[in-house]
């Protein structure tokens, strides 16, 4: 499940949920806002999960920090401001997106986890970038309806920009090079690994990592299939110094691969600090 096919479950789940509240007249109970917090924050954990490829392993984490969410707010409202549509919603928006970074991070994607300062930077991005966008179409989700009724495919799209900011800050890019010698010591230990050498058939001639596979990244396209392991396992890649590896993993995405992580320094770093070269 891509990212963008995520944001627009999401926003399908709370749209639902929309309308079910609306529709039936759900009285805001503590109960009814723990229980649609776990529920629609379990959509978001199945999103985070298709990331790192382990949906049902995210379904938790989502529901984990719907409750957290939830909490916060009741919490803010009982301390802070008492108005149901106050300042609470939004900072409880805020906290939710903190508490999912680092579920996602550190939980989601062991035995390989984010470091601290990475779900630290990517859950302020997430709080930040999410906080405002939520901040923006508040009012269009949850202010007074107009004279005709609620749209709801307004309310969709509402949602879908709400949560997208946060949802790419936690899901994109990689942010887990692993450095030259943390590898060596693992190919050391026996570990089974996928190393991915993307530079060309002559560069690979002349020397690699030890146990790489080499498949050039102009080929890499139509041969992404001939990278070992399934999508959910982790490849590393590498080039000479970093560019031809970035487009690689664009096309290791593109077949559905989803730990992608890179050699820090590439091949250049391997050399630099004279590692054992395979021929």
């Amino acid at each position: 499940m891509s990212t963008i096919v995520g944001v627009f479950v999401v926003a399908a789940c709370a749209t639902i949920g929309d309308f079910i509240w609306y529709t039936y007249g759900v009285r805001h109970t503590a109960v009814a806002g723990f229980t649609h917090g776990a529920l629609l924050l379990t959509s978001v954990g199945a999103v985070l999960g298709a990331a790192s490829g382990r949906i049902l392993k995210g379904l938790p984490i989502g529901a984990l920090a719907g409750v957290g969410g939830a909490a916060s707010y009741y919490a803010l409202v009982a301390i802070v401001d008492r108005r149901t549509y106050g300042p609470a919603i939004p900072a409880a928006w805020v906290m939710m997106w903190l508490i999912l970074a680092a579920l996602d991070g550190r939980w989601l994607r062991a035995p390989l986890p984010r470091t601290w300062s990475a779900v630290a930077r990517r859950g302020v991005a997430a709080a930040l970038f999410g906080g405002v966008a939520f901040y923006l179409v508040m009012n269009v989700l949850w202010g007074r309806p107009p004279a005709g009724g609620r749209n709801y495919v307004v309310q969709f799209f509402a949602w879908a920009f709400a949560w997208s900011p946060g949802l790419f800050a936690l899901t994109l890019g990689s942010d887990r090079p692993i450095p030259v010698r943390k590898l060596l010591e693992r190919i050391d230990r026996g570990e089974t690994l996928r190393i991915l050498d993307v530079r060309s058939e002559g560069e690979f001639r002349a020397g690699h990592v030890p146990g790489a596979i080499n498949i050039p990244f102009t080929r890499l396209l139509s041969h992404a299939g001939d990278v070992p392991g399934n999508a959910a396992e982790e490849v590393i890649v590498y080039c000479g110094h970093g560019p031809r590896a970035y487009i690689a993993a664009t096309a290791l995405r593109a077949s559905g691969r989803k730990q992608i992580v890179y050699l820090r320094g590439h091949w250049a770093a391997w050399q630099d600090a004279g590692l054992r070269v395979e021929r």
